[in-house]
């Protein structure tokens, strides 16, 4: 059953120093709330994070194997793997399987010289952007995000609009709800926001 637990909004805002990520929690079968409190923000490594839409099952393995890939790179290499390096590879890893393709939309960010960010669909097709939103609510977030999203905006400003590209996904998807995750990834590196600190950024709007 877990194979089949589907149905997000995700959103990446690329600031001018950070990248946001913000996810809903609930997780979808058919009809049916799977779960309410479903991570779909992960920390890959001290300065790049992801955010999945898609199989549960599916991106647990995927987030596992590239976890592991990031350590092997640190310990042959001496260095931290790039963003651009980890969404190749995560590319080449989604191609590979495009026969038995694994049900997995994945946004890769981090920070390396600055923040940036990468769409990789489920057969590996690569897309560098700004503004990113996938998963089943994702036409709604685009409305926001068209209209709300700008460049040089700071991380705080960007939160605020992915939370309202968020917000406006709960309103009108039925398989996205049940609250706000959100990480923001800058110099200092990867850092989940406290349900508190989401509330105090949702106050100001």
């Amino acid at each position: 059953m877990e194979d089949i637990k589907k149905g997000t909004t995700t959103v990446a805002i690329v600031c001018k120093d950070a990248v946001v990520l913000a996810t809903d929690r609930r997780a979808s079968m058919g009809y049916l709330v799977a779960h309410k409190n479903v991570k779909k923000v992960y920390r890959i490594d001290d300065h790049i994070g992801a955010t999945v839409a898609g199989s549960v099952g599916d991106i647990q393995s995927l987030i596992g194997s590239l976890r592991a890939e990031v350590n092997l790179y640190k310990m042959k290499n001496g260095a931290k793997m790039s963003t651009r390096s980890l969404a190749t590879l995560t590319s080449h890893i989604l191609h590979g399987q495009r026969y038995y393709p694994l049900i997995a939309w994945l946004v890769v960010a981090g920070f390396d010289e600055k923040p940036i960010a990468y769409s990789i669909d489920p057969i590996g097709g690569v897309n560098e952007d700004k503004a990113i939103s996938t998963g089943s609510g994702s036409l709604v977030a685009y409305g926001v995000l068209e209209s709300m999203y700008r460049d040089g905006m700071s991380w705080e400003e960007g939160a605020s609009v992915a939370i309202k590209a968020i917000n406006a996904a709960i309103e009108r998807d039925l398989a996205t709800g049940n609250g706000i995750t959100m990480a923001v990834i800058d110099k200092d590196g990867y850092r989940e926001l406290s349900d508190e600190e989401i509330m105090g950024i949702m106050s100001q709007n």
